[in-house]
């Protein structure tokens, strides 16, 4: 499989291709708070690549980081980003390893990092590219299992906004991008597939990160009175 576009499928197959299960946040919220051994065991079995991880699993590894600690979606990492967009694959190797430990989950780092191992760039890039293909495929599969997607009662949910572009590009091959919308909660995006001039809306649910910046942004407010 062509790495750099993971799980291309064409818009009528997405509902067909994953089923939706959906996430239930409330009881993600107490397994993590309840159990956390269990929760960074499940996390440890992703970072090393395996695959015998369930659906549910891998919906818990993903969704499930946004309520560790560690979560923090403010963090875009911007050097590896330039980077990458400048095709300097070597620094993209160079950097990612320490962000990937600050956000293992991250779809938007874990895909630079790949598409610079798959290029050769840094150590071991056989090894690399090994370990985080099906890294990248587990969290696209929990995105894209966590709702239809194509209505905006069933959305994709996402716990950062870089990840949505991320699934976009490179896992359903999507380059136009004709507009955006909020409705209510959920972000409408409007795109175009390749090779079809006809448009389709994807809908996406980004209310980790929002909750997340609204509870920051208040506490900021608070501190400095």
């Amino acid at each position: 499989m062509n790495r750099n576009t993971l799980l291309f499928i064409l818009i009528p197959l997405i509902a067909l291709a994953f089923p939706a299960r959906g996430v239930d946040y409330n009881a993600l919220q107490v397994e993590v708070a309840m159990h956390p051994d269990r929760y960074r065991a499940l996390l440890n079995r992703f970072v090393a690549g395996d695959t015998t991880l369930t659906s549910h699993e891998l919906a818990t590894v993903y969704f499930g980081y946004s309520f560790t600690p560690d979560y923090d979606p403010r963090e875009t990492f911007d050097g590896i980003s330039d980077a990458f967009t400048a095709k300097d694959y070597e620094r993209v190797a160079l950097l990612t390893p320490d962000a990937l430990v600050v956000n293992p989950v991250s779809l938007d780092l874990s895909i630079m990092a790949l598409t610079a191992a798959e290029q050769g760039a840094g150590e071991r890039p056989g090894m690399r590219a090994a370990n985080l293909g099906p890294r990248c495929d587990m969290i696209a599969t929990a995105i894209l299992e966590s709702g239809r997607g194509t209505t905006p009662d069933s959305p994709f949910k996402v716990i950062s906004s870089a990840d949505i572009g991320r699934l976009l590009r490179n896992v359903l091959g999507i380059n136009v991008i004709v507009g955006r919308t909020k409705i209510g909660e959920v972000d409408a995006i409007k795109v175009t597939f390749p090779g079809s001039d006809r448009q389709h809306i994807l809908y996406f649910d980004n209310s980790r990160e929002t909750l997340f910046l609204a509870r920051r942004g208040a506490s900021d407010k608070t501190n400095k009175h």
